[in-house]
């Protein structure tokens, strides 16, 4: 295994990891909400994130707002990863289905939330929907990543990351590495899913990099401060 190749296969399986934490996460909302506990169900969420933080795996959208920050910029690295969030988040869906069977309580909600993401093609406030709510999704997982990247103390870190993932799932918005694992659990699949896939990896990327931009202001703003 030549050594261009082991820094890729990594990144790949890192990502795969990150996919599974995430697509864990998920299915553990959906227990939740099975049970109309979904406050609970957005707080076990969290679990996926912290999984990601705390052994630093790639997670697409908590790598996505911090591109800017390394040259040459990692494009290549951030499709790798995505790539494996994609498998782990199907890994994990599949294995939902089959396990919980068609017809259970589990995997008719799986049903109902995935199909509340579907729009119609032609429906542009659908896509603007659907836009608006991964953009604020994108500004909390940042903001969850930065705090347990920049907070020295654990215990406040980690209630930071549990407190924007359960703000981001209780209010709707939507996380295209979580939305996979849905369609997969309810066996959704169609071009109305797969729109909704490519319309939400926009809209967390957008997020990402507007919040990380305001702190770049933030920062730079402060240097000058200092020069003067």
């Amino acid at each position: 295994m030549t050594a261009k190749i082991k820094p890729i296969i990594r990144c790949l399986i890192l990502g795969i990891l990150a996919g599974i934490a995430i697509g864990l996460g998920g299915v553990a909302y959906i227990a939740c909400a099975v049970k109309n506990q979904t406050v609970l169900g957005s707080i076990f969420f969290s679990v996926g994130l912290l999984m990601v933080c705390g052994f630093s795996l790639n997670l697409y959208t908590g790598k996505i707002g911090f591109i800017f920050e390394k040259k040459p910029y990692p494009f290549l690295d951030l499709l790798i990863m995505y790539l494996g969030n994609v498998i782990g988040a199907l890994l994990i869906g599949t294995i939902t289905f089959y396990a919980f069977g068609q017809n259970s309580d589990l995997i008719n909600q799986a049903y109902t939330i995935a199909s509340s993401r579907l729009f119609a093609l032609n429906d542009f406030q659908s896509y603007l929907s659907s836009l608006l709510t991964s953009f604020l999704c994108g500004i909390l997982v940042f903001l969850a990543v930065y705090s347990y990247k920049n907070i020295s103390i654990n215990f406040l870190k980690i209630v930071i990351v549990i407190l924007c993932v359960a703000a981001f799932v209780i209010s709707g918005f939507q996380h295209c590495i979580a939305n996979m694992t849905y369609f997969a659990s309810a066996k959704i699949w169609s071009w109305q899913s797969l729109v909704n896939i490519v319309v939400t990896t926009i809209g967390n990327s957008l997020g990402s990099l507007f919040i990380y931009s305001l702190f770049l202001i933030i920062n730079k703003l402060k240097e000058a401060n200092y020069d003067q």
